[in-house]
């Protein structure tokens, strides 16, 4: 039997002093722990979207962004993990039976890292694919079994196939070393004339869209929704929980603050008052945005119509893009009052502050770009079936 929303809230709880205790030991290692990742793993939180007929749970995505945000919330790097191969695991469900099998069968956890943007190219061979590149923020690949690997067509330059591949068959180059979110170690990835069957492989236009044919084989419509609105989505899931962190801890922090000329308590300040309480409203916006978001997708995998309709797709994006903005305001504005004493390394609301703003550059969600795709489709410059 799957577990139910409330039994996965209950698996976080139980795990949630280990994942607080590594919090900071993943930002010092630049990676998950061992211990963490295990909690995670053992607590079944990377089987929410894997396909049921291969071990996992086949979930609603509402499940999922509740599960990043939850965990985000008390160790942002971990929170980051389960979102990305959360994201992953679910792509999995585009992919022929025979891959799914690869990578989760026999009870396998999977735990697939890697990058869906086509930054590497791929020559089609008999059999298959020569893939050559570099991929960029890989998040998690410390701790992957496998990678997939987003690649253009090397003739044409556009998109051209997705392969997942086992981890040992790429290159690990360390290039993390960022402003916020260390802990998630993104570090990029190599491949060289690395030759991967078809089976090992989906179209990327089929697996953006949601048109896989493979999308077909599963006992629910969930694989149909499309992936790019799928990792759009669950984007600012995480970032929420670092929002909320931040919330906390500026309230924290602040009943116990006093100015230092007159000694007067801040938490009775007006200005003080006004900022705690707009910056709540905007992160209350946003976890509003992202279920909005996660019940336009349910809708297609409860009925598996629209599935490729660009209209639900520019809006998810879009919500995603201001909710992590939304977030980004609220954090900023939480900083800025924090007092001089926010500065220090050993702040946490200077924390919060770093991977807030790292987590909201993501590429998914660019502001400008989804802003943009969202206005033209309202104002009838882009067809629905784009």
């Amino acid at each position: 039997m799957n577990p139910s929303s409330e039994e996965i809230s209950r698996r976080i709880t139980a795990i949630a002093p280990v994942l607080a205790e590594n919090a900071e030991a993943c930002v010092r290692e630049r990676s998950v722990v061992a211990a963490s990742m295990r909690a995670m793993v053992e607590a079944g939180l990377f089987r929410i979207l894997q396909p049921a007929k291969v071990g996992g749970y086949e979930l609603d995505l509402r499940i999922q962004y509740d599960a990043v945000t939850a965990v985000s919330q008390i160790c942002p790097s971990s929170g980051w993990i389960l979102m990305v191969m959360g994201a992953h695991h679910f792509c999995l469900g585009a992919w022929p039976a025979h891959a799914q099998e690869q990578v989760f069968g026999g009870g396998r956890d999977g735990l697939v890292s890697g990058t869906l943007a086509w930054q590497g190219k791929a020559r089609k061979v008999a059999g298959g694919y020569r893939v050559d590149g570099r991929w960029q923020f890989c998040s998690g690949v410390d701790r992957s079994n496998w990678v997939i690997l987003g690649c253009a067509d090397a003739q044409s330059g556009g998109p051209g196939v997705h392969a997942v591949v086992p981890r040992e068959q790429i290159a690990i180059d360390d290039t993390w070393y960022v402003l916020g979110m260390e802990g998630t170690g993104s570090k990029d990835v190599v491949a060289k004339d690395l030759f991967v069957p078809t089976e090992m492989t989906v179209d990327t236009r089929e697996l953006m869209k949601g048109s896989s044919p493979h999308t077909l084989g599963h006992r629910t419509n969930l694989f149909r929704v499309s992936a790019d609105s799928m990792l759009s989505g669950s984007v600012p899931a995480a970032i929420l929980g670092s929002a909320k962190f931040a919330l906390d801890k500026f309230v924290e922090r602040t009943r116990e603050r006093r100015a230092i000329v007159t000694g007067a308590r801040k938490a009775e300040h007006g200005p003080t008052q006004l900022r705690l309480a707009e910056s709540m409203a905007e992160v209350q916006c946003a976890e509003l945005l992202v279920r909005d978001s996660a019940a336009l997708m349910g809708a297609v995998a409860q009925s598996g119509e629209g599935a490729t309709d660009m209209g639900y797709r520019a809006r998810v994006k879009w919500q995603a893009a201001y909710a992590a903005e939304l977030c980004r305001r609220a954090v900023s504005r939480l900083f800025a009052g924090s007092g001089a004493h926010g500065v220090y390394d050993t702040s946490l609301l200077q924390a919060a502050f770093r991977n807030v703003n790292v987590g909201a550059q993501h590429a998914s969600i660019d502001f400008d770009t989804s802003g943009e795709l969202y206005g033209r489709m309202r104002l009838g410059l882009l067809s629905p079936q784009s």
